[in-house]
């Protein structure tokens, strides 16, 4: 079965050695689960604004309240998935990649509250070194899938 794992996942107790297959299927099911959850998000985000990021700050602005809601219920959902204990470390990097979104999310804002040179700048920045962030390989190689970059 499933242990209590951080990162605002609940979990069900009962350990289960390592290597056993009902780990590998928990992981799994794990895996598919956040995966599916990132890919609602991603047609969720594609119907707003076409899936970029690099949107006018007047259209930013606009859907912001939306896209906030949608960040919101994401997160809400995915501290539902049960995550296995076998799978902790996969959940970590999937935090770790949250995070770095929510700092993207915090600057581009900031930024906006600023005006429209300084929006672009910070847009000009994370499309310079947005991609290149340690915590996206990271999750990529935990197993999410690309449309957890919606998140």
């Amino acid at each position: 079965m499933d242990n209590v794992v951080g990162a605002g996942h609940s979990a069900v107790p009962g350990p289960v050695p390592a290597s056993s297959p009902a780990n590998s299927n928990a992981v799994q099911r794990y895996l598919n689960a956040v995966n599916a959850l990132c890919d609602g998000l991603e047609q969720k985000i594609i119907a707003l604004n076409g899936g970029r990021f690099d949107i006018p700050l007047k259209d930013f602005l606009a859907q912001l309240p939306r896209h906030t809601k949608l960040r919101d219920d994401f997160d809400r959902q995915l501290a539902a998935i049960v995550v296995p204990q076998a799978a902790a470390a996969k959940a970590r990097a999937l935090a770790a990649y949250i995070a770095f979104a929510n700092k993207l999310d915090a600057a581009r804002l900031r930024a906006a509250r600023q005006g429209a040179a300084a929006y672009q700048r910070e847009i000009d920045a994370e499309q310079k070194s947005a991609a290149s962030d340690p915590s996206i390989a990271a999750r990529n190689a935990a197993g999410f899938s690309q449309s957890c970059n919606a998140r």
